[in-house]
């Protein structure tokens, strides 16, 4: 009751003032005293609504509890001992805007660590006011006491609390604000007069006022197509009068409706004719409050509704029904009516916003370089989005001088409500500026548009502003020019040795039984079959403990460099304990040791041994959990009474077997509970060794077999399943071992059903399952270097679960469709298996009918016959885990490559629908594309580091502009990652957008500059990556090999900035111990995430083989120094779209040459064969012997050799 008796206050107030002029700061502040305290202070956690914006690196904002994860409640706050009722949990890295407004003289707070786990946090904690730092605390870890932090904020607008991670990692950096108060002031507030009205920025449209909340979809459910537009834009005639239809039930309803939402501040509308004010119902305000534009509801808004005349007038509240500070994209009045229609006006809407008046100057130039539009006109007109346009009135920029420009705009602000842009047209050409890029740079200048936007009060012309830039170049300007990156380096300057975390899964390939062995040698593995994803809750587990006062030391690495065979080396003293673990097939290995099904068992062969001269003390623990969860002890007992045997039993059934071997009678072993401990003296140079046999999946332990009978059956296993595939061969051995792990990975990582017949690709070893999109990436990078079988087998399993409706999910998306399709497309391209296409082709084509319906639901028009925006595109869905719905471009790239390559299938077989599907293609394609170059032309522009600024490339049909801005911290933190890692370059992957654009062009530019060297999720700090840009950039900064930038440099041909990227990203994320890759930074995230193996594993097949068009590509990226003298590359049976090929060249660049040796494709021959040879002294090739005659070597090819197809081998020396 308290919000009513304010409500009356306020209104009261703003009774007989011009609306225009309402405060601000007068509904902040009265809001604000009602939860005072005695002193006069608020805290700020009480008061959620101020929080402008919220970022954080791990974790969601503990108000008066510490930051913890989302599903769980926070701690009490605490520093050092001292415990805190109220105050902000935070974690760094990140920052807390709190809004002010001028109504607040001072901040307070004691800032400090909770106590968290190890104890090494570290946080650094800063405050900004209005943009300027007025404190900061220095280092502060977890032992340090509480800190009192008190500043001025007398007139500013906003707050910024920071906390910095020190620059050493998240680990426990839990920042806490305790008792984070602001002291009201007792200053009068400066007023906020002359607010623009943002309703022109947006739609006005026309509601159902019976419908109350968006889409019901899920997002694993078609999209329906009357939810597609929720709304009806409304057309004024002449005289800017609105005909409001009227429902059955007497209501009408005229609304507003924005790109992002905006933080409503007031709102009126004059009604003309046919409303029924009187009448019993009651004109009421609501709000839009949900994910995305489709999904959510209408709220009614708290507040009364004046009446000044026909003019109703609305105030609106600080808060949202959620609690926060109420931003909406929609705003709606239902109003009684009488008769048919109602007459209005247009709706008035005015926001939080500070508004001010500035001059800028604007310059037309010739446009050039990348992107330039020639034969521009020398005039142009100019519109003012988010602001209003004081002078020139008429809006045209002069053709010859430059033009001042007067402009009222929001000031910048963490409110994120308007976002005042310039938009410069000239002919056909939209060029998009924000003044505040404008007020921060002092200048923007674009080229290819021909536009120079500067301050008024600091002028400067082109080419002032040109000369002041001259030696200015982009990142990928400055990696052309530098030496290749190098894996050495990479793995000594980009890979961070917290990624060696983690443990590694052992199984046989695509089997359902498998074994967890952690970083210490602690094992988890299931004793009976089962396909329950909470895996390690039901697991039976071992430990191996070496019981030691001595300083431990402890290594890990894969027996024979690559084999899942992981080998855990404990040293202590003289003691050294070694645990080797591998799953073994335990049938006979017939003519074909890789194939599925076979039995299997783990063997842990543990050696202890004593390097003194002397006997030494020993306790070895073997410690067996028949259930891990429960703690539930299993039960051992001698074999017999004679040998050194036990048997493990669960309550029902033997689950292990242990057996040792000592040459020291002072060793002995015994039973304590769950344990088998050896204890007493292990004599000099003595060894003590144990072997465990597990029982997987209730399957027999072998009753003869022998460790080393076993291990030989692995090796024969793992290299049966790599020589059957692709093998690469290169100079640098660690390199090729990684190559040959990460396809042994995506092996182990499957499981299977069918008895085999379909394989569940997953997309992490424990996490996450086979999910219908990212399992295509592991499906992909197989088949790419010759496992089509498991390919096959891995796409029938998606295949056999087809919905009815015609789609793909497996619970995550329905995006996955999509690239189902596209891999699906390109396996056939590289298999050619006529007798599977046929088997399937009526269900693909299914699914292809089902993706022309769904397209067909956006095909709709407004009220004047324009496409709707978003027209043809895919519906409004998710990639990810991001649960906003959006028409996402990389979703429509993904369908259109879907529908191209299913067409080119089809079509091979004759099938009828071939034509359609591809003519289908096209249509999304060139959908995709002018929704795409529409949005560009709303988007503002954005720099290079060469000092230009170039066209944006959005990510979202109604998103124009960065999607952080307009959903900032959302997924969890991540929202920005969407127009990197799933933005607008994967057009050009899938083919939508030409690789050689100049939209491509200027999007790789600008990720490499700005977004790649962004601070990344749980690693990585921006600060880092600006001082080391070559090893730390190249990649993205949340899941790099979602990013397909290196693919773009492939197809593009830019072999120094794929280089960097291939070594950069793999040494991010890669496990040097186990050879597995991390789906995040810091080992966050799942661990041996396949999804980012396979990712690797296709850029690794481009860097050797690639087809681009008609010709294949040989050596296309191979590093030059692997042409040094003596050093050799061989890739054999590595699977093309013209069939099977295999090469190797071997390097005496001493002597000036190289010989080269191809084994060509003859399923149906590429146009060419190119192979590039590039000397490591960047030498030119001059000419090249084949057939005993010499060729030479065009000036413009100097460093590749163009061959005609043959069905034989071919064998060149080539001459540098």
């Amino acid at each position: 009751m308290r919000h009513m008796s304010y409500l009356k206050d306020l209104f009261a107030l703003v009774r007989g003032c011009s609306f225009k002029v309402v405060s601000v700061t007068s509904v902040c502040t009265a809001i604000l005293c009602l939860g005072s305290s005695g002193s006069g202070q608020i805290q700020i956690s009480d008061h959620p609504e101020l929080m402008l914006n919220v970022q954080q690196a791990w974790g969601v904002l503990g108000l008066n509890t510490a930051a913890h994860a989302p599903d769980r409640p926070g701690a009490r706050l605490q520093i050092g001992d001292r415990v805190f009722d109220k105050g902000l949990g935070h974690h760094a890295s990140g920052a807390i805007t709190v809004m002010l407004d001028g109504a607040f003289s001072t901040f307070e707070s004691f800032v400090g660590l909770q106590p968290c786990g190890n104890g090494n946090g570290s946080v650094v904690f800063r405050v900004f006011v209005d943009g300027e730092q007025r404190f900061d605390s220095g280092l502060m870890r977890a032992s340090d006491p509480a800190r009192l932090v008190r500043v001025n904020v007398e007139g500013a607008s906003e707050l910024r609390l920071e906390s910095d991670d020190a620059g050493d990692g998240i680990d426990c950096d839990m920042a806490n604000w305790a008792n984070a108060c602001l002291t009201p002031s007792d200053q009068p507030i400066a007023s906020s007069d002359s607010p623009v009205d943002i309703v022109p920025f947006g739609r006005v449209v026309a509601f159902d006022p019976n419908r109350h909340d968006g889409t019901r979809a899920n997002r694993i459910e078609e999209f329906p197509a009357e939810d597609f537009m929720l709304s009806t834009d409304l057309v004024p005639d002449r005289a800017g009068v609105y005909r409001v239809p009227v429902s059955s039930n007497n209501i009408a309803c005229i609304g507003v409706e924005w790109l992002n939402r905006r933080a409503i501040k007031s709102m009126s509308l004059e009604l003309l004719s046919g409303a029924a004010l009187s009448a019993s119902g009651r004109t009421r305000v609501q709000a839009w409050f949900g994910e995305s534009l489709w999904q959510g509801k209408w709220h009614d808004l708290e507040g009364q509704i004046e009446r000044d005349g026909d003019r109703l007038i609305f105030v609106a509240p600080v808060k949202s029904p959620s609690g926060n500070l109420l931003r909406t994209w929609k705003v709606r009045w239902l109003i009684p009516a009488v008769g048919d229609v109602v007459m209005s006006k247009a709706p008035v809407v005015y926001t939080r916003s500070r508004w001010t008046t500035g001059v800028f100057r604007v310059e037309l130039c010739r446009p050039g370089g990348t992107g330039a539009t020639s034969h521009l006109p020398n005039r142009a007109t100019i519109e003012v989005i988010d602001g209003l346009l004081i002078g020139p009135e008429d809006g045209k920029l002069a053709s010859v001088n430059p033009t001042a420009v007067t402009v009222r705009y929001a000031k910048p602000s963490a409110l994120l409500s308007e976002l005042t842009t310039l938009r410069i047209h000239r002919a056909k050409e939209t060029t998009s500026v924000a003044v505040e890029d404008v007020l921060s740079k002092g200048a923007v200048y674009v080229p290819s548009a021909g536009v120079l936007v500067c301050l008024g009060d600091r002028p400067t012309t082109v080419q002032e502003y040109l000369r002041q830039v001259a030696e200015q170049k982009t990142i990928l300007e400055r990696v052309r020019s530098m030496p290749e990156q190098t894996l050495e380096q990479a793995m000594s300057r980009t890979h961070h040795p917290a990624q060696n975390e983690g443990p590694v899964m052992l199984s046989l390939a695509c089997d359902n039984a498998k074994v967890v062995v952690d970083r210490n040698g602690d094992l988890r593995w299931h004793t009976f079959p089962t396909s329950d994803s909470d895996w390690l809750g039901k697991a039976a587990s071992m430990r191996v403990q070496l019981a030691s006062k001595e300083k431990v030391t402890q290594e890990r690495r894969l027996d024979g460099g690559w084999l899942p065979v992981p080998v855990i080396t404990t040293k202590s003293g003289p003691l050294t304990l070694v645990q080797r673990t591998f799953v073994a097939p335990t049938d006979a290995p017939e003519s074909k040791p890789f194939r599925l099904n076979r039995p299997s068992v783990c063997v842990v062969q543990i050696g202890l041994s004593n390097s003194a001269p002397v006997a030494t003390n020993t306790d070895l623990r073997i410690t067996f959990l028949a259930n891990s969860q429960s703690n539930e002890p299993a039960e051992i007992t001698p074999a017999d009474a004679t040998t050194c045997a036990w048997w493990v039993k669960d309550k029902q059934n033997i689950i292990s077997t242990v057996s040792s071997d000592s040459g020291s009678p002072g060793l002995k072993a015994k039973v304590s509970g769950g344990a088998l401990v050896f204890q007493g003296d292990l004599g000099p140079h003595t060894n003590l060794s144990v072997t465990v046999y597990l029982s997987l999946a209730g399957q027999p332990i072998p009753a003869n077999a022998s460790p080393a009978q076993l291990f030989s059956e692995v090796e024969r296993y793992w290299n049966s399943a790599i020589g059957s595939a692709t093998q690469i061969k290169t100079p640098e051995p660690f390199l090729d071992d990684v190559i040959r792990s990460s396809r042994v990975r995506c092996l182990i990582d499957a499981r299977s059903e069918a008895e085999g017949e379909r394989v569940a690709a997953w997309i992490a070893a424990m996490a996450y399952g086979p999910l219908e999109s990212e399992a295509h990436s592991v499906i992909r990078g197989m088949d790419y270097l010759g496992h089509g079988d498991f390919a096959r087998r891995s796409l029938d399993y998606f295949v056999h679960r087809y919905n009815t409706n015609g789609f793909l999910t497996t619970g995550y998306t329905t995006f996955g469709t999509g690239w189902h399709l596209w891999t699906l497309g390109e396996h056939w391209r590289l298999t050619h298996d006529t007798n599977w296409l046929r088997a399937n082709a009526s269900e693909f084509a299914r699914v292809g009918h089902w993706t022309l319906r769904q397209i067909a639901k956006t095909r709709r028009s407004t009220s004047t016959g324009a496409p709707v925006r978003g027209f043809g595109l895919m519906p409004p869905g998710v990639l990810a885990d991001w649960n906003a719905f959006a028409q996402h471009f990389c979703m429509s790239a993904y369908y259109a490559a879907g529908l191209r390559e299913l067409g080119n299938a089809l079509g091979a077989i004759d099938h009828p629908d071939a034509i359609l599907f591809d003519s289908a293609s096209r249509q999304l394609a060139d959908a995709t594309v002018r929704a795409f170059e529409a949005t560009v032309k709303e988007a503002p522009v954005v720099p290079l580091r060469n000092g230009t600024w170039v066209p944006f490339y959005p990510a979202q049909a109604h998103t124009p502009g960065m999607v952080a801005r307009s959903f900032p911290g959302e997924d969890a933190g991540r929202s920005w990652a969407y127009n990197v890692e799933l933005g607008a370059h994967q057009m050009v992957p899938t083919g939508v957008l030409h690789y050689s654009s100049p939209r491509t062009t200027l999007m790789m530019e600008h990720m490499e500059d700005v977004c790649f060297l962004e601070s990344g999720w749980f690693d990585y700090p921006a600060a880092d990556n600006e001082r080391d840009w070559f090893n730390l950039g190249g990649f993205s900064k949340v899941q790099p090999y979602y990013c397909r930038n290196a693919e773009i440099c492939a197809m593009r041909d830019d072999v120094k900035p794929f280089l960097r990227s291939y070594f950069n990203s793999l040494a991010s994320l890669l496990n040097q111990e186990t050879l597995t890759l991390w789906e995040h930074f810091n080992h966050s995230g799942a661990w041996d995430k396949t999804h980012e193996t396979g990712y690797f594993l296709h850029q690794t097949r481009t860097m050797f083989v690639q087809e681009r068009n008609n010709e294949l590509w040989l050596a296309p990226f191979v590093p030059s120094r692997w042409l040094e003298d003596s050093k050799q590359v061989k890739i054999d049976n590595a699977p093309t779209f013209f069939g099977p090929v295999s090469y190797n060249f071997e390097s005496h660049i001493s002597l000036g040459y190289v010989d080269v040796t191809i084994v060509p494709p003859t399923r149906n021959p590429p146009r060419q064969i190119v192979i590039r040879l590039r000397h490591p002294d960047s030498k030119p090739l001059r000419n090249y012997e084949l057939d005993g005659k010499t060729k030479q070597i065009s000036k413009k090819d100097e460093s590749v050799i163009r061959l005609k197809p043959a069905d034989k081998p071919i064998k060149i020396r080539a001459f540098f």
